[in-house]
């Protein structure tokens, strides 16, 4: 979710084969990725060398996380991209199967008239190396506060079958847990998570449910979301980021 008083341009990357670097195994060894608003595909790359110098540039000096290998199948698109909702899909081109990364930087972080305020991914998740994972890095010279939420069971009211029955949330800074959940209503901040869902946009979750969320106020810095199943389940989870006015 794009929100601001003019368009912006972003990087969006489906990442497979060069996550090998990261001996990350069962890659997806061909991703494609597509841009959508109102159901409409907007932006499509499929391997991020076709799209020639810009991304090269971009890749070199915004600061991205790692680079792309030269000639790989990943995927990789610039879009100029107004207030708005998006989603950017990622599917394999070659209709194999496996583990892939979906990234999203801002390319104008000196233009704060527009900024994303909310980041969300939704795929399988389960335990251990089946676990959803998603970063966030925050630049800037403040803190920002953050609603954070892992949604299993509330996925069901948008006609998504096989949701995780009972997901658990870990916010991380490097190797440690600053943040958990398991079970939203657990931690008695039922009336401030559900004010904060309303203030940021957000569906409201079942009084009850078994999915996640907490409201953290987060330094300039890198972190890691991660939702896994307890007692080892699976199924469709969404992790989800909003920031909190």
């Amino acid at each position: 979710v794009v929100q601001g008083s003019a368009a912006k341009r972003f990087l969006i990357r489906a990442v497979g084969p060069s996550l090998a670097q990261f001996n990350v195994p069962n890659l997806l060894a061909d991703p494609a990725v597509s841009l959508v608003s109102a159901g409409t595909v907007i932006a499509a790359n499929n391997n991020w060398g076709s799209e020639g110098d810009i991304l090269s540039i971009y890749g070199a000096t915004l600061g991205v996380t790692f680079q792309l290998g030269a000639g790989e199948k990943d995927a990789a698109l610039v879009a100029s991209l107004a207030p708005g909702n998006y989603t950017a899909v990622v599917t394999a081109a070659d209709g194999g199967k496996g583990v892939a990364l979906v990234e999203a930087y801002d390319l104008e972080v000196d233009s704060p008239a527009t900024r994303l305020i909310n980041l969300s991914t939704r795929a399988q998740s389960g335990s251990g190396a089946n676990m959803l994972t998603a970063g966030l890095v925050i630049g800037g010279q403040g803190t920002l506060r953050l609603l954070v939420r892992a949604v299993g069971p509330g996925l069901a009211q948008f006609g998504v079958s096989g949701v995780l029955a009972q997901p658990t949330m870990r916010v991380y800074s490097g190797q440690t847990v600053i943040q958990s959940n398991t079970g939203w209503t657990s931690g008695g901040l039922t009336e401030d998570l559900a004010a904060a869902a309303r203030l940021t946009g957000a569906f409201p979750l079942a009084a009850g449910s078994a999915d996640c969320a907490s409201v953290i106020t987060l330094a300039p810095g890198s972190y890691t979301i991660q939702v896994s199943g307890v007692g080892g389940g699976t199924g469709e989870a969404l992790v989800e980021v909003y920031v909190v006015p």
